[in-house]
């Protein structure tokens, strides 16, 4: 993907993408918090507001690929990739805050029920809402997830996740809705219950998201099977003879490695750039062009050596 679309093109992409999605939260939000408060189904209120908020998410990913669409300047050697990074702690605390409000206005309906206070009546024109959202939030999910594996994007992978989850979401506040309003009045508590798991939903999705953003701004090394396939690809250059110091990172939805690489003592200073070229070549060509890496170069002495991780047998990952 990377070899077709620039930063600046594939922002662009993604930036039409979050705009429509957008554009449809905002009008379902609209739709299901008006005909919620008319006809008083907390379930349908909770779904508005999870709709708020990712109207909200939507204006920050909005926000995020306008800046990580900019090339690197003076003041940012690296690009800015790390703010999509930044945009994905936002959706997530975003969606911890929705989760928190729905959680506690539906225990509290339920806590009413509990003491005897009946839930009044739910109009069936709830279940309109409910079903429309997941007409609108599945074919969302279906354009969304295509563009991000396209534009090989995490928050636009997040976002198709975020449409589909929302689609089961939907799916559960109608059933609430539809038991409430058909089963008679002491099943009317399916409406704030359903609120109450749907809240839960939210909060289980967003908590990964909030972790693993941290994670990555705080620089954490990629994961040890990332890091075998990157020293499998060292090991497969010609001329390496040990490896060592591997230093990895995430830049959005790039990498950044850093290592050092043991040759020959005697071997020409030409020789050696040749083969930091083609590590280099082939490592942008499995991992994107815009992904980093640092190479180091050492004299292969016994010393060094000693260091290096072990080289793999054939169809056996290193450790």
């Amino acid at each position: 993907m990377e070899d077709q679309y620039d930063l600046e093109i594939r922002a662009r992409y993604a930036r039409k993408v979050i705009l429509i999605g957008l554009t449809c939260n905002l009008l379902l939000m609209v739709f299901k918090l008006t005909v919620g408060i008319w006809g008083k189904s907390s379930a349908l209120v909770a779904d508005a507001i999870n709709s708020l908020s990712d109207s909200i998410t939507d204006g920050v990913a909005l926000f995020s690929f306008y800046v990580t669409g900019k090339p690197k300047d003076a003041t940012h050697d690296f690009g800015h990739a790390k703010f999509e990074t930044l945009s994905t702690l936002i959706i997530g605390l975003f969606l911890l805050v929705a989760a928190g409000f729905i959680l506690w206005s539906s225990i509290g309906k339920i806590v009413s029920v509990v003491k005897g206070i009946p839930i009044e009546r739910i109009s069936v024109l709830a279940l309109i809402p409910a079903a429309f959202t997941m007409a609108v939030k599945e074919s969302l999910y279906i354009y969304t997830n295509g563009m991000a594996k396209r534009l090989d994007s995490s928050s636009l992978k997040l976002k198709a996740w975020d449409h589909r989850s929302d689609v089961f979401l939907a799916g559960g506040t109608f059933l609430g809705i539809a038991g409430a309003v058909l089963c008679g009045e002491r099943w009317r508590v399916l409406d704030p219950l359903t609120a109450f798991i749907l809240g839960v939903i939210i909060l289980k999705l967003a908590m990964p998201l909030v972790l693993e953003s941290l994670n990555e701004l705080l620089e954490a090394s990629l994961p040890e099977k990332e890091e075998e396939e990157i020293l499998r690809l060292i090991w497969e250059i010609p001329g390496i003879e040990g490896i060592h110091a591997l230093r990895t990172r995430r830049l959005g939805p790039h990498i950044a490695v850093s290592v050092h690489i043991m040759m020959k003592q005697d071997m020409p200073l030409s020789e050696a750039h040749d083969i930091t070229m083609e590590l280099e070549k082939r490592f942008k060509e499995r991992f994107g062009p815009h992904s980093i890496i640092t190479v180091h170069m050492e004299p292969a002495d016994p010393g060094r050596l000693s260091k290096s991780y072990p080289k793999p047998k054939e169809g056996v990952n290193p450790p």
